[in-house]
Formats: C-alpha cells, structure tokens, sequence
C-alpha cells in the first residue's frame, strides 16, 4: 500500500495485476461498440476482484515533513521504478517500495519553478516527467534536475491547451475547453517547440447563453494503453484513442438515451441547470476510463433520475477521527443513502456490460476483494506494467 498522510488522515494506494472477462449483452452500430447505459441502468452485480485480478501488490508511501499531502485533489504516475505524486503546489517522487526521494520542482517566479500545477505526464522511455501549469509545460528529469520550460499552444481566443499529455517522441496531445461553443478545434498534437502538428476538428459548436469554463467543456484525464492515447470530452458520447498514425479513432459509444447532453441544451441551458429538467448523466466522473484491451472500466453521474430508476445503495461512512488519547472515534449514523455514482465494466470480447452493486460489508461500491477480504477495489490508473491502481484511505481500512 502506498500511504499519503495529511494531518490526521492516511491514504493508500493499492497496485493489481489483472486478468478478466464481463456479462449482458449490447447492440452495436458499424464497427463501433455501443455501450447501453440505460438499459442496464438499475441491475447491479456484486462482482469479485478476483474475476479480472490475479494479485494484490500493497506499498506503503515513506511519511515526513518533506512529502506531506494536502487535503486537495491529487494525481499520481506509476512506473516499474518510481511513483509520482503530484498536487496543486508540489510534486514528490517516491521509489518502488515507497521510500521518499525527493521533490521535482518547488514553488516560485524562477527558472523550473511554479505558482500552482494543474497536472502533470511522463516520458517512461527516456525517464522525464512534464509538469502542468496554465501556460506551460516544465520538463525534468526523474531526479528532479530541470531542463525546459515548454509554451502550452493558444488558439485563435488565447486559450491555452490544457489536460496536456505525453505521447511518444516530441509530441504531446492536449485539450481545448470549448466554453464560447465556438471552437474550431476540440484536442491538437504540439512539439517541445510549441509548433501545432495536427489539429482535430470539434464538430460541435454552438452559441451558448452564458460563457462559463465549467466542467461541461472538459475532458477526461488522457490515459495510454499500449501504443494508444484514449481521450473523451465529458458532453461527448464517445470515446477516442490516438493510434500509432496521429488519427483520432471512434472506439466506443455510450448510449445515454434522453439524458445524454445534447448541443441544443448547451445552448438554452446554463451548465448548472444542464440537467434540471428531464435529469442528466455524465461520463466520466472524476474517475478515468480504462481500457485493458479485454475490459474497460467506466463510471459515471446519473443525477435527478430518482424514482425512474434505482441506483447502488451506499453507506453514509463513519468518519474517524483520533482524539488526544490516541483512541479511534467513529462518527456518523451509518445511514444507507441513494448514490447516483455508478461503476461499471465493458467486457470488450463478448460486448457485455455489468454494472457494479455495493459491497454489503464494506459498504463501498467497487469489485468486491474476495482475494484477502480488503476494501472494495476500483481502478483509478493504469501503468506500463499491466497493473491496475487505486487509493486507499487508512480510516476507511480502520473502521473496516
């Protein structure tokens, strides 16, 4: 287990090795696997782990003044030799078995220093990690010496590209958040010269009656499987991979019914009111989607659909909190809750999905761990290795 601790509270990282197949059968339009949302939407499965794990791998993170973690959203790289951590205001660099190496990066106005990251990507190959920040990508190398700062591309508005990605050699591929509905282009792959390669028409434009870079113009955080990049745009149905060729390929369809997004309502609508009326589903959460070439694991949002359709039933958590004797204190009634947070699995072989029921013990929607009666597992990264990544919260084990 991998632990990060903030004050009181301890996180873990959980490392698999996968293996795996699905079930429920799904149409299909053309070559494109469509993915039917709605018509599994309210059967929920309790799904071991051990139908797609083969082994559990625990790494604990070293703990000290140096590699604190802030309660904020946080991102982390894993690969065969380091882990990366990276926040809004640090990086940390651990080894395989979770001992500190140091921090890449620091805070600051000068050469290889920032004000704030908004996220960060790796060169596994020649071991170089780039570091997001809104206009720049800095580059170091995996013992934290700085060597290059690299200008984010702008279209023609001055926005610049951001969820930036490595892809192979000199180029990157990053993300325009189309908030003035006008955009010409949705994603463009970019060189260390900031030079623009390829640009990828966005083929919804629209005239939206407020302007707001809200979450409906994101995108999902890019992830590699291979040789392929997968990207999606949270108001787009599908999802694409960049191949070997630097096209951009259709490579599933989520079938969404009445509450997909649609361009009509990005324009009548303000972002918060997107889903108000007939109810809204968005894929994905904050979680990615992976694709492990046999399964691809998805979630996503269902929101006001309450009495349409029933969703996985989810504990109000305990919370626990050390007192000043050192004693664990558990709070919270333990009420059960409707949760419109919904995981699920595509079985790409047989074309089936499953989505996930809660685990009635640990009360945790995710594969129930049948390998050594842990928490419930969901995977929240994918690495070079063939493992599948989550996170832990050492209070969540506690009270478990």
């Amino acid at each position: 287990m991998i632990v990060f601790r903030s004050n009181y509270q301890i996180l873990l990282l959980v490392c698999l090795l996968f293996s795996g197949c699905g079930q429920n059968k799904v149409d299909n339009t053309g070559d494109i696997p469509v993915i039917d949302i709605i018509g599994n939407l309210g059967n929920y499965e309790g799904v071991p782990v051990s139908r797609y794990i083969t082994e559990l791998e625990y790494i604990p993170l070293e703990t000290n003044d140096n590699c604190l973690f802030a309660d904020e959203n946080w991102e982390l790289l894993l690969t065969s030799t380091h882990i990366f951590v990276q926040g809004g205001r640090y990086c940390y660099a651990f080894d395989r078995n979770g001992r500190f190496l140091g921090q890449i990066g620091s805070l600051g106005q000068g050469p290889g220093e920032f004000n704030y990251l908004t996220g960060f990507t790796i060169d596994e190959n020649n071991q170089v990690l780039y570091l997001e920040t809104y206009r720049t990508l800095l580059k170091y190398s995996w013992d934290g010496v700085f060597h290059q700062s690299i200008k984010l591309p702008e279209n023609i508005h001055g926005i610049p590209l951001c969820d930036n990605f490595f892809v192979r050699d000199n180029l990157f591929l990053g993300h325009f958040r189309n908030h003035k509905g006008d955009f010409l282009h949705n994603f463009a792959l970019y060189n260390q010269s900031s030079e623009v390669i390829k640009s990828f028409d966005n083929y919804v434009q629209f005239n939206p009656k407020v302007l707001v870079t809200g979450w409906v113009n994101r995108c999902m955080k890019p992830y590699r499987i291979g040789e392929h990049i997968y990207v999606k745009e949270i108001s787009n149905d599908t999802l694409f991979y960049l191949n070997e060729r630097n096209g951009l390929i259709p490579h599933f369809v989520f079938d969404l019914g009445k509450y997909t997004i649609t361009k009509e309502m990005r324009e009548s609508r303000e972002p918060s009111n997107l889903y108000s009326v007939n109810g809204q589903i968005n894929l994905p959460t904050s979680m990615p989607m992976i694709d492990t070439q046999n399964n691809l694991f998805f979630s996503f949002s269902a929101y006001n659909l309450s009495g349409k359709y029933s969703f996985p039933k989810k504990m109000n958590r305990s919370i626990v909190t050390p007192s000043s004797s050192g004693l664990i204190i558990f709070q919270g009634g333990g009420t059960i809750i409707d949760s419109h947070a919904v995981l699920g699995v595509y079985d790409t072989t047989n074309q089936t999905t499953q989505l996930l029921d809660t685990d009635p013990v640990t009360q945790i929607i995710g594969l129930i761990n049948d390998l050594d009666g842990g928490l419930s597992f969901w995977p929240q990264y994918y690495t070079s290795e063939n493992e599948l990544v989550d996170i832990w919260r050492v209070e969540d084990m506690k009270e478990h």
